[in-house]
């Protein structure tokens, strides 16, 4: 009895100190991994900040007036031009050449609109039907020439960029009454009428 006593009391300290030891070596393990789990999140913050959602990059916008051709971009169409062939520009919106003595019948007055451009150009019109012009013109930038002409069922046109040298050639196409009998001059692909570049030995 009195050995069992004494091995008793032998073993209380170890026992006492044992159920300490362990109790605090479970609390710092778990404050060990709350500490690990702050520093990766911490880290994380760090090296993967709050980022945006990734998006298509933004496509440069460029405001062109108008479509160019291939050579014109390359400027291989021998602009400006300075003269008509020794003759120089008027100062005004007219006849470069006089048209021709027409056939008498039903007439119509159209306008060429050139005032939706910077630059001035060398029109000439003349019907589908009849490869005879219509009418040779010089029409300044921003400017309008009027001419009265005999009524066709469908014309041609070509222009003349006279700041870069290039020419364009129009599709056949009819003037109906609602355009006002008003032709803008546009060298837009979407525009009303089409063209097409040209050679200068085609103007």
């Amino acid at each position: 009895m009195i050995l069992r006593i004494a091995r008793w009391l032998f073993q209380l300290p170890g026992r006492l100190f044992g159920m300490v030891f362990s109790r605090r070596l479970t609390t710092f393990i778990f404050f060990m991994l709350v500490a690990l789990g702050a520093i990766a999140v911490k880290r994380y913050l760090r090296t993967d900040p709050q980022a945006e959602p990734l998006s298509p990059a933004a496509q440069p916008h460029y405001d062109i007036q108008r479509d160019v051709s291939p050579r014109e971009a390359r400027g291989q169409c021998g602009g400006p031009l300075h003269d008509n062939q020794g003759s120089p520009w008027p100062d005004s919106a007219g006849y470069l050449r006089q048209p021709d003595a027409q056939e008498r019948g039903r007439t119509q007055r159209i306008t060429l609109d050139n005032q939706h451009n910077a630059f001035a150009v060398r029109v000439k019109l003349s019907s589908a039907e009849n490869p005879q012009y219509v009418a040779d013109l010089f029409i300044p930038a921003a400017a309008s020439f009027s001419i009265q002409t005999s009524a066709a069922e469908r014309y041609v046109m070509k222009v003349k960029n006279i700041q870069s040298g290039c020419s364009y050639r129009s599709q056949p196409f009819a003037l109906a009454s609602d355009h006002n009998w008003r032709l803008p001059i546009s060298l837009h692909s979407h525009g009303k009428v089409q063209f097409q570049a040209i050679d200068a030995g085609q103007f």
